[in-house]
């Protein structure tokens, strides 16, 4: 079964680091990085995060479009394909 995910407009109540569920009221620590907040379960969570933030932040998904292209360049080996010319 999937995390439950409890998340408002500007703050996230998931630790991002360990993945447990935190109450912002009685968050041990909390940071704002590129203007969301983020509450942790202990410091060294917050700490970890504070290193390397962008380990712990979602990756950003491809679109329909960028993996068709991906998919071209990798059949014509970055050339364009011969109804193109």
């Amino acid at each position: 079964m999937g995390k439950a995910i409890m998340a408002t407009r500007h703050k996230i109540n998931i630790d991002p680091v360990c993945g447990l569920v935190v109450e912002p009221a009685t968050a041990p620590a909390k940071t704002n990085y590129n203007q969301i907040e983020y509450y942790f379960c202990t410091q060294g969570c917050h700490d970890k995060f504070q290193a390397a933030p962008q380990n712990y932040l979602p990756k950003k998904r491809k679109g329909f479009w960028q993996h068709y292209l991906e998919r071209v360049n990798k059949a014509t080996g970055g050339r364009p394909p011969a109804c193109c010319h």
